[in-house]
C-alpha cells in the first residue's frame, strides 16, 4: 500500500512533492556541465605557461567567461540538488533538515555567486 494520494500518484509526485523535476534538472545539469568541463579543461591546458596578465586577459574574454559562467551557474544548480537528496535522505530531525537545507542553499549560491562576482570583476576590470 503506498501512501499517497490519487492526484499525487497521477501527476508522479514523491514524498517530497517534487518529483522528476530535480531528477531532470540534475540530470540536465551533468549533460551541461560535460562540454563545460572539458572545454575549460581544454583552455587550461592552453594556457598551462602563461602569465598572470595573459591568464586573467583570457578569462576576461568573452569565448571563456562566457561558459565560466555557465559552469559556475549550472554547478551552482547541481551541487544544490544533489545536497538536497542527501540532506533528504540521511537527515531525519526535522529542525535540523530545515537548519541543512537553509545552508546548502547558502553555500551554493553564495559560493557561486562569489565566483560570479570576481568573473565580472576581472571581465570589466575593475
Amino acid at each position: 500500500m503506498v501512501a499517497r494520494t490519487q492526484h499525487a500518484r497521477i501527476r508522479g509526485l514523491g514524498a517530497a512533492g517534487t518529483g522528476s523535476r530535480e531528477y531532470w534538472l540534475i540530470k540536465l545539469t551533468s549533460v551541461v556541465l560535460l562540454p563545460l568541463t572539458l572545454y575549460l579543461i581544454g583552455v587550461l591546458v592552453a594556457l598551462r605557461h602563461a602569465s598572470h596578465a595573459e591568464m586573467a586577459a583570457a578569462i576576461a574574454s568573452a569565448w571563456v567567461a562566457l561558459p565560466l559562467f555557465f559552469f559556475i551557474l549550472a554547478n551552482a544548480i547541481h551541487m544544490r540538488i544533489g545536497m538536497q537528496n542527501v540532506i533528504d535522505d540521511y537527515v531525519h530531525s526535522k529542525g535540523l533538515r530545515k537548519i541543512s537545507s537553509g545552508a546548502n542553499t547558502l553555500f551554493s549560491w553564495g559560493a557561486s555567486g562569489v565566483a560570479l562576482y570576481f568573473l565580472l570583476k576581472l571581465g570589466i576590470g575593475a
